[in-house]
């Protein structure tokens, strides 16, 4: 896949029927892939989804947005990965990360960067019909062949995940709301510090991952971003620049967020004192159609490949609605 290209972020909060209808539109509108969570207790299974999109589906590209280590044993993925990837006919793509709310929703820690790059390591292997040590013995996926094994991506939001998503995976998803310039820089600077200790020169992909709420009416796309940017804030690392009012709102936020709320459309209202709507401008793709789509070009003028637009309905309507209107007034006139 050359050039730019879109993904939508589905976070699996609506039932499973209309998850599938969104996936399903996003294919007809154009858009080039579908990421859906992995957070067990708070959202509709990953697998069970993303296997029921890929039978639904025939061209757009499905990934998860992300997986971990913890809560999930290698052979268990790289089975359901490696599946999905010959169901869907070569279109999985694979999305992991340390955890963070999937991890918390069972009071476990998040890996650590070796634990990922072992994980991320057993399961290219595993996937590719490889055989790799476990812990009573070697372990390999009967079914599994170079043609089962899916690209993988590592997603995170802190300098030293995203360097080794550079260094070992198939492409990075850059997190935690990177919409300012400044920021945005220092995240693809990591990445490419990376890849300059890369042992392979392959294909390689960097994402972002965005808020996206488009609307006539700014006040009313940036109310319906502002459950998304206050996780985005909760989990900001602290390594990367953050403005005054930034600093200010992730200190009121980090008080109030609960884990069984992340990027629940229902926490818009709880965070409206907490978050200003300068600080929205920097975490998320929100606004105006003019003003989303000249925020988009600069995502990637910067060196951006993939925008993956986590949408958000504005003033009462669904978040297809958003879909549509991100792909009517940013997609289209950059395919023009």
């Amino acid at each position: 896949m050359n050039g730019p290209t879109f993904a939508v972020e589905l976070f699996q909060y609506p039932p499973p029927r209309a998850i599938l209808e969104e996936v399903e539109l996003a294919e007809r509108l154009g858009y080039d892939a579908v990421w859906l969570g992995d957070a067990q207790l708070l959202w509709r299974e990953l697998y069970v989804m993303l296997g029921a999109a890929a039978a639904r589906t025939s061209s757009i590209l499905l990934g998860s947005s992300v997986t971990n280590p913890v809560t999930r044993l290698p052979s268990v993925t790289a089975g359901a990965v490696a599946t999905l990837h010959e169901l869907s006919g070569g279109r999985a793509r694979l999305g992991i990360g340390v955890g963070g709310t999937s991890t918390g929703m069972v009071g476990a820690p998040p890996a650590t960067r070796a634990q990922l790059a072992a994980y991320v390591g057993a399961v290219r292997a595993l996937c590719a019909g490889e055989p790799v040590p476990g812990p009573h013995g070697e372990m390999r996926l009967v079914y599994a062949s170079a043609e089962t094994r899916p690209p993988i991506y590592i997603g995170g939001s802190g300098p030293r995940v995203l360097a080794l998503a550079g260094e070992i995976a198939d492409g990075a998803i850059i997190g935690g709301g990177t919409c300012s310039p400044e920021r945005l820089q220092a995240k693809l600077a990591a990445v490419h510090e990376g890849r300059a200790r890369a042992a392979a020169d392959g294909p390689f992909r960097i994402c972002l991952s965005a808020t996206t709420a488009v609307h006539p009416d700014r006040e009313s796309a940036y109310a319906a971003a502002r459950p998304a940017v206050a996780v985005n804030l909760n989990y900001t690392d602290p390594a990367w620049p953050l403005s005054a009012p930034a600093r200010r709102a992730r200190e009121a936020v980090m008080e109030i967020y609960r884990h069984d709320e992340h990027m629940s459309p229902d926490a818009a209202a709880k965070f409206a004192a907490a978050i200003p709507d300068e600080v929205i401008d920097e975490f998320a793709i929100a606004g105006t159609p003019a003003e989303c789509l000249a925020k988009t070009r600069a995502i990637f003028a910067a060196g951006v490949d993939e925008i993956i637009a986590n949408p958000y309905g504005v003033a009462g309507a669904p978040r297809g609605a958003t879909i549509e209107a991100f792909a009517r007034e940013v997609i289209a006139p950059l395919r023009r």
